[in-house]
């Protein structure tokens, strides 16, 4: 089958290599493309939006679509407009007003970009965020339907997940519309492509892919 491998905001699609490292074993074709606005400078998402990342993933034909954080909302949009047969979500975020109003609220102080620092796990990723990228991110989540999600979807959650929330994998999960299945982490942090738990994530989306039905 054909993965398309969606990494976070900030990333690029080395994060996800692991995992297309386990497909391509499987004798998948995947592939994990670098969004606009990354693989630079972090001016380079200023002025991008979720209209140009979702446009960015549509450009990979693909059976199914794999992806973390931002990632997996791509991942989730393409399985809402029935572009894809079956969807990994990986730390998903789940759709949050709050978070809106409250980037909203920083930006209209003066504050322009937001902090996350070196990742420890030596992904190649941004160091600083633009707020208007996080905003972009969240008015795009804001916008998906998740209950037009039909197909079958994983969903991952990391139980040491600093950066979203692990319950809002249970958010996503019961808003789903079609079959759902679930894993749990133990042992890894937000970036779970290239943590500890790796091999055993690589393994489990592998399984997942096989499980599905090949005349649907």
């Amino acid at each position: 089958m054909r993965v398309v491998c969606l990494h976070g905001l900030g990333g690029t699609g080395a994060t996800m290599w692991p995992i297309v490292g386990h497909l391509s074993s499987a004798h998948h074709t995947a592939f994990a493309p670098t969004l606009p606005g990354h693989g630079g400078v972090p001016d380079d998402l200023i002025c991008v939006g979720f209209d140009q990342w979702l446009g960015a993933a549509r450009d990979w034909p693909a059976d199914v679509a794999v992806g973390q954080s931002m990632g997996a909302i791509l991942a989730l949009a393409l399985a809402a407009e029935g572009r894809v047969r079956a969807a990994v979500a990986i730390n998903p975020l789940a759709p949050d007003p709050d978070a809106v109003d409250g980037l909203e609220w920083r930006q209209s102080r003066g504050t322009t970009t937001i902090e996350v620092g070196p990742s420890p796990l030596g992904e190649v990723a941004y160091e600083q965020l633009p707020i208007e990228a996080l905003l972009a991110m969240h008015t795009g989540l804001l916008s998906l339907d998740l209950t037009r999600v039909r197909v079958p979807v994983l969903v991952v959650t990391s139980a040491n997940d600093d950066v979203v929330d692990p319950a809002c994998s249970d958010v996503v999960a019961s808003s789903l519309a079609g079959r759902v299945e679930r894993l749990r982490l133990a042992a890894s942090g937000h970036v779970a492509s290239l943590d500890v738990e790796r091999d055993l994530l690589g393994h489990a989306i592998v399984d997942f892919v096989a499980s599905l039905d090949p005349t649907a």
